[in-house]
């Protein structure tokens, strides 16, 4: 069948074509050109219209850099990393970031602004609603070029994750198929993380998405542990092809058990020995040995010299008198739906965050458990991960991040990105006490500093999980949940002994523990009385602000200004601080004399970045070579400098 549209196309192509012969003037061509251009664009996938943003109009004329604010510093062990905070637009941040940190992230994180049609998130300081008739489209373009560059960021095993509601969903998975490609998986998760539901006008919203991205033939989603009961159990013992004792002869030997519990294994058996399945010794053990109900002699599927390393995933179970051994798999893969209570965003969202920064004007913060498990997912298995967050918000992902460290052990580091704009709240605020923003520029940029997102919101919050906070109400954590079905009712003796350890076990973690009996179901549940101190997770921050400086000034060197930024840079790309002790840069043959030279510093050096302007002896590299120098990357600002010919 024809593809008609492709046809009309050709056919206004030629009409165009025929134009450019009569019509030869250099601005008939040119318009011409651009109507043919407008005709061939893509039209399939998401199409939308593109607008510019103050940042853009900036960055035409200004470069982007980062200045640190020393007062708000966080050091708890200077041998470990540093996070980062950056206050500032993130577009201005990625633009820095692609610079130190292309094909180096790990998982990328971001909760956008939802574009549910309300007065919820921001254009050109602009509320965009439902009246906006370039509301989608101003969505897309904001959100396109910052997925651009997120793309250069990651890793080539590295995946994305953004979160949306279903008011930019479908929109939003053309858009990231379109600029991930065909290389790129895109997999929608589904999370209950209101369960009480958000009436709409047909249906009640209980749920919202996660968006994973990652390359095709990458296996980057570790399996999540599972309960007990879910526990898939398979026999031990090797069946089908190449199972036979002879197949692999390491792999036949007895595995003793007492009580039913296991106990040891014994050393492979000799060829010429044939025991039966089961054999007791004379102090009640009994031997298993992996023969099947037709008397087969097979072979377990793990060798001799590594099966007590899975020591705790197996189990001895006895059937018609006949024990045999089973191996469990304590983990699964994560389902595309995600139903746990830990996802609540009102319970492990809202209330949280109040209780680590009261009187707070922030909505809607995500679980932090819905995070968590998003980035335990992704970097379970990478201890050393970058995580980088450019939609911050409240710094949910600053605290995922940390909790895993603690829970899972590892070293991964955070780099989180969130304006410093006010709430919706406190604008008002602002116009009800002071007036117009337009009218009171200065006034509400002081009032910026003082209430802005990333000073008053994201920062405490943050130190609050390094420090620690005292709960400001009552927290329920639920230990244990059944429902009564035939299942829990024929092992009820067993579940009361589950639920008696429950409850013992952690009696001195809680103020109190209650059972409660409702929806079908029994639980168990902890609760912590409001005043509660929560230990903190200490770990190293530092905090950038967003800046400027003019891309061709006009009375000094360009030089000279960004080298003043590059400390920031080294800093962000290596998680460390320069303290011109450890870590030192050289910008200038003084600098070389004042720590290379000097006695003082020399042996505390540990690292030294130098600038490539300078020229340096065979003595001078050979000195700076045994303090693992390298010259400051002309990644850096080496474009911006070609620009204007320095």
């Amino acid at each position: 069948m024809a593809n008609v549209t492709k046809l009309k196309r050709e056919k206004m192509i030629s009409f165009i074509n025929e134009l450019k012969k009569t019509h030869t003037d250099d601005e008939s061509i040119i318009a011409l050109n651009e109507i043919e251009n407008h005709i061939t664009e893509k039209k399939f996938g998401i199409v939308f219209e593109e607008h510019e943003e103050q940042v853009d109009e900036m960055l035409v004329d200004n470069i982007p850099v980062f200045r640190e604010d020393k007062e708000k510093r966080l050091c708890f062990d200077e041998t470990k990393p540093y996070n980062f905070l950056i206050e500032g637009d993130n577009l201005q941040a990625l633009y820095l970031l692609e610079k130190t940190h292309k094909n180096k992230v790990d998982c990328i994180y971001i909760d956008p602004p939802y574009n549910t049609g309300a007065k919820n998130w921001k254009y050109n300081n602009d509320y965009v609603d439902s009246k906006d008739v370039y509301r989608h489209s101003k969505w897309l373009s904001m959100m396109s070029k910052r997925l651009r560059i997120a793309k250069n960021l990651l890793e080539d095993d590295g995946v994305l994750i953004c979160a949306i509601d279903e008011n930019e969903l479908a929109t939003l998975k053309l858009l990231l198929e379109d600029i991930f490609d065909v290389a790129y998986q895109v997999d929608v998760i589904s999370i209950i993380q209101n369960p009480r539901g958000i009436q709409g006008d047909n249906f009640s919203y209980t749920n919202e998405y996660a968006l994973f991205v990652y390359k095709k033939h990458y296996k980057v989603i570790c399996a999540k542990e599972v309960e007990e009961e879910e526990v898939d159990w398979t026999p031990l013992r090797n069946w089908g092809s190449e199972s036979l004792r002879s197949d692999a002869k390491n792999c036949f030997y007895g595995i003793r058990i007492k009580d039913g519990k296991i106990v040891g294994f014994d050393e492979v058996l000799e060829d010429e020995i044939h025991p039966n399945k089961n054999e007791v010794n004379d102090d009640g053990e009994i031997v298993i040995y992996p023969i099947d109900n037709g008397n087969i002699e097979r072979k377990w599927r793990y060798a001799r010299k590594t099966v007590e390393s899975i020591i705790n995933i197996l189990r001895a179970e006895e059937k018609n008198g006949i024990w045999d051994i089973f191996i469990g798999k304590p983990y699964a893969p994560y389902k595309t739906v995600w139903t746990d209570k830990k996802y609540d965003a009102n319970e492990y969202g809202t209330q949280l965050i109040n209780s680590m920064v009261p009187n707070n004007d922030f909505d809607f913060p995500k679980s932090l458990w819905n995070v968590y498990d998003c980035l335990y997912a992704t970097t379970k298995e990478k201890e050393d991960a970058v995580v980088v967050d450019f939609f911050a918000g409240s710094g949910t992902t600053g605290h995922a991040v940390e909790m895993l460290n603690k829970l899972c052990g590892g070293n991964r580091k955070y780099i989180l990105v969130t304006n410093n704009a006010v709430g919706e709240k406190k604008e008002k605020e602002f116009k009800r006490n002071v007036g117009n923003i337009e009218d009171n520029l200065e006034e509400f940029s002081k009032y910026e500093k003082q209430y802005g997102i990333c000073s008053s919101i994201t920062y405490p919050r943050l130190i609050a999980v390094a420090k620690g906070y005292t709960h400001s109400k009552d927290v329920k954590e639920i230990l244990y949940e059944k429902k009564f079905n035939n299942q829990f009712l024929n092992k009820i003796e067993d579940e009361k002994i589950k639920m008696s350890t429950i409850t013992s076990e952690n009696e001195s973690k809680y103020d109190s523990i209650k059972n409660v009996y409702e929806d079908n179901s029994i639980k168990i549940i902890g609760i912590n009385k409001k005043g509660e101190k929560v230990e903190g997770i200490p770990h190293n921050i530092k905090y950038f602000v967003c800046d400027k400086t003019p891309r061709k000034p006009e009375d000094y060197l360009l030089s000279n200004v960004l080298l003043m930024h590059v400390k920031e840079m080294i800093e962000l790309e290596n998680a460390i601080e320069i303290d011109n002790e450890k870590n030192v840069v050289i910008f200038n043959k003084d600098d070389y004399t004042n720590y290379i030279l000097n006695n003082d510093t020399f042996d505390n050096i540990e690292n030294v970045w130098v600038n490539q302007n300078i020229i340096f002896d065979t003595t001078e590299l050979k000195t700076l070579k045994g303090k693992n120098f390298k010259y400051i990357p002309r990644e850096y600002f080496g474009q911006e400098l070609k620009e204007v010919a320095e």
